[in-house]
């Protein structure tokens, strides 16, 4: 690369390894670009507390509350039933179960059509303390092989993925080794608070806490519906994908939802409320019929991520900006590396999903290439 790295070789650079930044990656491949893949934290680094993406559940349970969230999330289950198909120790379709006490706590979805075998439950198949319940299919995801099944399709299509650490925007466009490029994909999650160029103070962390276990008996997901005694807390179950090599009989079991918590602490009163709810919903989890106790759930590890949530939701546009003009405030800030002369580039924002990045990962992906076509329109030339 040494003497060529002033010319240019790719057509865009995806900032950003979690799976928004892969997803859009695989998307963008599939439309002929020449991509690069950057970012502090890669899809390998699954204990990473860098980035959400290896720590959510993750299953599809869509609470999108317009059509074009609708729209994401539905791409993305059709894509998740071809993939459950073809890899499913990554992907598999099972029964969710959703309990509560209070009437007209729950409202018919949106997806009700969309998902297999929707249903109310009647009073016999509740169990107590609960009043109602409804039953569906839908799928759960192995997020930590998710993300490097994504990133093994970008390198077998020799696609580079690369560590980098970015301070600004600026600079992604004209990296040492990998020289000038006019589209950058940002999808940096909650980086893009600080990341000069963008610093959207929109965007803020929800901290998550969850606990992973080993509970072969437990093959359905399970939530209560309820708003729990503890605030911003919250009881489900979600059997994970696997195989006999790869994290087979896993269960995630959670929840919290922090707004504005930074700590990667693990909180011992939270965790201990996880258990003592989840052990109750399902007494299956002591891998003993229900007939043991709460003390032999297999506990594999505690769990904790920042979800990357944007006040107003998703960021998902395209913006055409002018880099290193010479009276920009932040020009000055720029590492030597991001330094070059004034040029007008473009740049797609797609960060802000929250909890909901894996369920509309590939409908965002979509988007996202949508995007890149009215790129290309403008007279921009993929380097096909």
């Amino acid at each position: 690369m040494g003497k060529e790295s002033h010319k240019q070789r790719y057509d865009a650079v995806v900032l950003g390894c979690g799976v928004l930044g892969l997803s859009i990656a695989n998307e963008l491949v599939k439309k002929g670009l020449k991509v690069v893949v950057v970012g502090k934290d890669l899809p390998e680094d699954i204990h990473s507390t860098g980035f959400a993406s290896p720590w959510a559940g993750a299953n599809w349970h869509s609470f999108a509350q317009n059509a074009k969230e609708r729209k994401r999330d539905e791409i993305t289950f059709k894509e998740f039933a071809k993939l459950s198909k073809e890899v499913p120790e990554l992907c598999e379709r099972r029964p969710y179960f959703y309990y509560w006490k209070e009437k007209g706590k729950w409202k018919i979805p949106w997806y009700k059509d969309l998902v297999f075998g929707y249903r109310d439950l009647s009073s016999d198949e509740v169990p107590k303390p609960f009043l109602y319940g409804v039953t569906y299919e839908a799928y759960t995801l192995n997020t930590p092989l998710y993300l490097q099944h994504l990133a093994k399709n970008l390198r077998k299509q020799g696609i580079p993925i690369s560590r980098e650490r970015v301070s600004s925007l600026e600079e992604v466009f004209n990296l040492p080794l990998i020289g000038k490029v006019n589209l950058v994909i940002n999808a940096t999650g909650l980086g893009s608070k600080s990341l000069l160029g963008v610093e959207d103070l929109k965007v803020f962390p929800a901290k998550g806490q969850t606990i992973l276990v080993e509970a072969s008996n437990v093959k359905n997901c399970y939530g209560i519906e309820d708003e729990h005694f503890i605030k911003n807390q919250k009881v489900y179950i979600i059997p994970r994908p696997g195989n006999k090599k790869n994290n087979q009989n896993h269960v995630i079991l959670g929840g919290c939802y922090l707004p504005n918590d930074w700590s990667l602490n693990i909180n011992k009163e939270i965790a201990k409320n996880i258990l003592k709810d989840c052990y109750e919903l399902c007494p299956l989890l002591d891998n003993n019929n229900g007939k043991g106790s709460i003390n032999d759930i297999k506990i594999l590890s505690h769990n904790v991520g920042l979800r990357p949530v944007r006040e107003g939701g998703l960021r998902l546009e395209l913006e055409d900006i002018i880099i290193n003009k010479s009276e920009k405030e932040n020009n000055l800030l720029l590492p030597l590396k991001g330094r070059e002369k004034e040029r007008k580039v473009s740049v797609i924002h797609a960060y802000g999903i929250g909890p909901a990045g894996y369920q509309s990962s590939l409908g965002i992906a979509k988007e996202a290439g949508a995007l890149v076509d009215e790129w290309l329109k403008k007279g921009n030339k993929a380097r096909l």
